[in-house]
């Protein structure tokens, strides 16, 4: 079976797995009301509409490359991290200030327009912000759950526990960081490496890393699938990078101008100002970041990134940190099972050259 066919029957076993999961707990809200009824399935619909599963997937193949030494419903396990995931991107939107995900409204825009249509404009904004908020915690804390109802052995559970949340502090530390280094001028390729490390590599390094603990993998496994996965993790960053000004929104489901308009400092805007003139230097910093940017101040901050030739240094960095992942991971031992060895090289192959 090849690498898309294997991935794919993966997320299907994690998507059955999310609605068994989401069933039981909307069956639990109809004891409260059904206004945390919709709510749960709004949680779960917007979970379900999309997504790679890289992180649960990962999980699974890291779980049964070292053996699988311990039974539990590691299915059950990996959507720990899918939630955790989720509840970033719920959160993340509100900050971002995003109308789209998935080619869909992001969570607070849905209780927005809900408000409206209820109520009226005058309070619309801030409860869609409110129930973004608590849907960005609550699917968190599903998250914790699925781990500690998955039936592995209690300390599996607990250093399971315990890699989630130091992801979550992660992304927190590295959304943070980001948040400030959109407001300077200058940014360094290390300050971006070391954002993107927390912000997006590392919880696909705990995703492997809590899928080994389940697994009973050796010390020597779980640096081996911690060193692949953050340079995996980073590669995949820069990719996102790229496509988050040059993808296709019909193919990415979210436009191909918001990372301009936030100012966000991707490694193309990092690059670009290295080497620009000062005045084109100068009219990019102007358009970074504003909402307002007209169509053409857009394609004037693309145009700059390929003539700076930052978007070409931007695809050899991912190559060169896909290389170094794969070294990474054959330094395994035991070494990992051959269906899992291959199908983590495969993916490194594939999150750089991937188009949505």
């Amino acid at each position: 079976m090849g690498f898309k066919e294997l991935w794919s029957l993966q997320m299907e076993k994690v998507n059955r797995a999310l609605v068994e999961f989401f069933d039981e707990k909307i069956g639990e809200a109809e004891k409260i009301s059904s206004v945390n009824v919709q709510f749960y399935k709004d949680i779960r619909d917007f979970v379900l509409r999309g997504g790679k599963r890289l992180r649960p997937v990962g999980l699974i193949f890291a779980y049964e490359g070292v053996g699988a030494r311990y039974e539990g419903d590691i299915y059950r396990a990996s959507l720990c991290v899918e939630l955790l995931h989720n509840s970033t991107l719920v959160h993340d939107d509100i900050i971002d200030h995003d109308e789209l995900r998935r080619g869909g409204p992001t969570f607070h825009v849905l209780y927005r327009d809900r408000f409206r249509e209820m109520f009226g404009e005058v309070g619309a904004e801030d409860f869609g912000v409110a129930m973004g908020i608590l849907g960005g915690d609550l699917t968190w804390n599903l998250g914790l759950e699925a781990i500690l109802t998955s039936g592995f052995p209690s300390n599996q559970c607990v250093e399971a526990a315990r890699l989630f949340q130091e992801a979550f502090q992660d992304v927190v530390d590295g959304v943070l960081y980001e948040s400030f280094l959109a407001k300077r001028r200058d940014v360094s390729e290390e300050e971006y490496m070391l954002m993107i490390k927390l912000k997006t590599a590392c919880l696909f390094e705990k995703s492997l890393l809590i899928g080994a603990v389940l697994g009973g993998g050796t010390e020597e496994q779980m640096r081996a699938l911690s060193g692949y996965a953050i340079k995996v993790g980073q590669a995949f960053q820069i990719q996102d990078d790229i496509l988050g000004s040059f993808g296709e929104e019909e193919v990415t489901g979210k436009p191909a101008d918001s990372d301009i308009k936030e100012g966000k400092r991707t490694i193309l805007v990092v690059k670009a100002l290295e080497s620009l003139s000062e005045r084109e230097k100068e009219k990019m910093l102007w358009i970074l970041g504003r909402s307002d940017a007209s169509p053409d101040e857009v394609d004037f901050v693309r145009d700059m990134f390929v003539k700076s030739e930052a978007l070409e240094y931007a695809k050899r960095k991912a190559l060169k940190l896909k290389d170094e992942a794969k070294e990474l991971l054959k330094r395994a031992d035991p070494p990992l099972s051959t269906e899992t060895e291959k199908f983590f090289l495969d993916l490194a192959d594939f999150v750089v050259s991937r188009i949505y």
